[in-house]
């Protein structure tokens, strides 16, 4: 049992001095390290710097060995040939114990190392949707420029024949200014520009799928064709996307053992229904609260509550991101990692390159919620069409000149503080700039 522990203290304890020393120091070193790694690397970079698979593999190996190490320790203090009395099987019912016991959390870890790897796997490969292979490449973020995300809710619901983009948010990191800045697009935005001198004139989030079934038309992919219209439409780049599902965005909740939101506002909507509410409608009052998945995704969908509109409900769904990054950064996911993976990989799809992820997992734990600047894009940056002015029902029509002047400030040059919009600074619009923008710089 004490060489089960410790390699070597069984050999101590059994006066073996030299032997004990032999098996003790190489176990205190791999021990040391690790201690030294979970002491001074921040826990986000460290979680996020043993999933890639490079270092993952080295990770598992490394255990076998100790797993390894261990064994030949326990069965020498067991075993030792000094002693003339042996094992009954009483003794070697208690040696088999000891050695499962043993066994076991290298077993755990044997399975929470190919659940990383399987998801990472699952969410690095860009998904169905990702950037056709015989695209022109896109162009890569420096280490000190801002690099730009675009978040892609799915809406898979029952009695859709396709899925739509239920939420678009695009996320921007300065990684020198240390700050993120968030955006919120409606889903009913039309007349978008394609970044390619064309304008997409049906809603925003119908054009995923759209691209997806006219595939000559969108030679660059899908979300190649999403990422170019909003980033022309904000007048930036949009290097990388991640898709969420939304069934699975609350499995993702749930892993993480819930989230904790101050609700500003009552809600209640008698006819909202899915996703883990039945049928009979969801409230809520205003208050903190502790919701679990499936209420923490009716609190950022719902949208017939008196007083709540699409742009309201954007506004709660940049909560609810915040309220998860803060439960992760934290490391409370720690001790639910084996189904925050398995949530993750069944939930989330993107084409971030992988040897990004450390840095970024760093970057959002070392940001503070004061530099977390976020605009929901809405009136008077776009407008309602007129009954009548368009055949795609009830639409936003974008100001093109206050979308630009809005991003300008939201994304500014690296180190330079981000500007919360205020509608009093939207210009007017004019007939010289109300044209629909090119394609963004880079």
């Amino acid at each position: 049992m004490l060489s089960a522990l410790v390699p070597g203290l069984g050999q101590a304890y059994n006066r073996r001095r030299r032997l004990a020393l032999g098996l003790f120091i190489p176990f205190a070193l791999v021990v040391t390290a690790t201690a030294l790694a979970v002491w001074t690397i921040p826990g986000p970079r460290l979680i996020a710097s043993a999933i890639v698979p490079r270092n993952l593999d080295l990770l598992l190996n490394l255990s076998l060995m100790l797993l390894v190490w261990r064994l030949v320790a326990l069965s020498q203090a067991f075993f030792d040939d000094r002693f003339e009395l042996r094992p009954g099987r009483l003794g070697l019912g208690g040696l088999a114990l000891v050695i499962v016991v043993t066994i076991l959390p290298h077993v755990g870890a044997q399975y929470v190392g190919g659940l990383a790897r399987s998801t990472f796997a699952e969410v690095f490969d860009g998904g169905t949707l990702g950037t056709r292979s015989d695209a022109e490449p896109e162009r890569v973020p420096g280490e000190n420029e801002r690099l730009n995300v675009l978040l892609i809710g799915m809406d898979n619901g029952r009695g859709r024949d396709h899925a739509l983009t239920d939420t678009l948010i695009v996320v921007s990191l300065d990684p020198v200014g240390k700050s993120v800045s968030m955006a919120s697009l409606p889903r009913d935005l039309v007349n978008v520009p394609l970044g390619d001198g064309r304008t997409f004139a049906p809603k925003l989030n119908s054009l995923l799928s759209y691209a997806k079934r006219h595939p000559a038309e969108f030679p660059g992919g899908p979300t190649r064709a999403l990422k170019d219209a909003v980033g022309a439409l904000l007048g930036i780049p949009v290097h990388y996307f991640a898709t969420v599902d939304l069934a699975g965005f609350a499995k993702m909740v749930d892993a993480v053992g819930g989230v904790d939101v101050n609700v500003r506002h009552a809600l209640d909507d008698p006819k909202y229904a899915g996703y883990g509410i039945p049928r009979g409608g969801w409230s809520v009052t205003v208050g903190k609260h502790h919701f679990d998945g499936a209420n923490a995704l009716a609190y950022a969908r719902i949208r017939r509550s008196d007083g709540q509109t699409d742009f309201t409900r954007q506004t709660r769904q940049q909560e609810i991101l915040l309220a998860l990054r803060s439960k992760v950064v934290k490391g409370d996911a720690l001790f639910s990692l084996p189904s925050l993976l398995e949530a993750v990989g069944k939930t989330v799809s993107t084409d971030l390159p992988p040897e990004r992820l450390p840095d970024l997992a760093v970057l959002a734990g070392e940001i503070p919620a004061k530099r977390i600047v976020r605009v929901v894009v809405r009136f008077p940056l776009v407008h309602p069409a007129k009954a009548g002015q368009n055949k795609y029902g009830a639409v936003q029509l974008p100001e093109y000149d206050r979308i630009l002047a809005m991003a300008a400030g939201l994304f500014p040059a690296p180190g330079t503080p981000a500007k919360a919009w205020n509608p009093k600074d939207s210009p007017l619009p004019s007939p010289a700039t109300s044209q629909p923008p090119s394609a963004p710089p880079g």
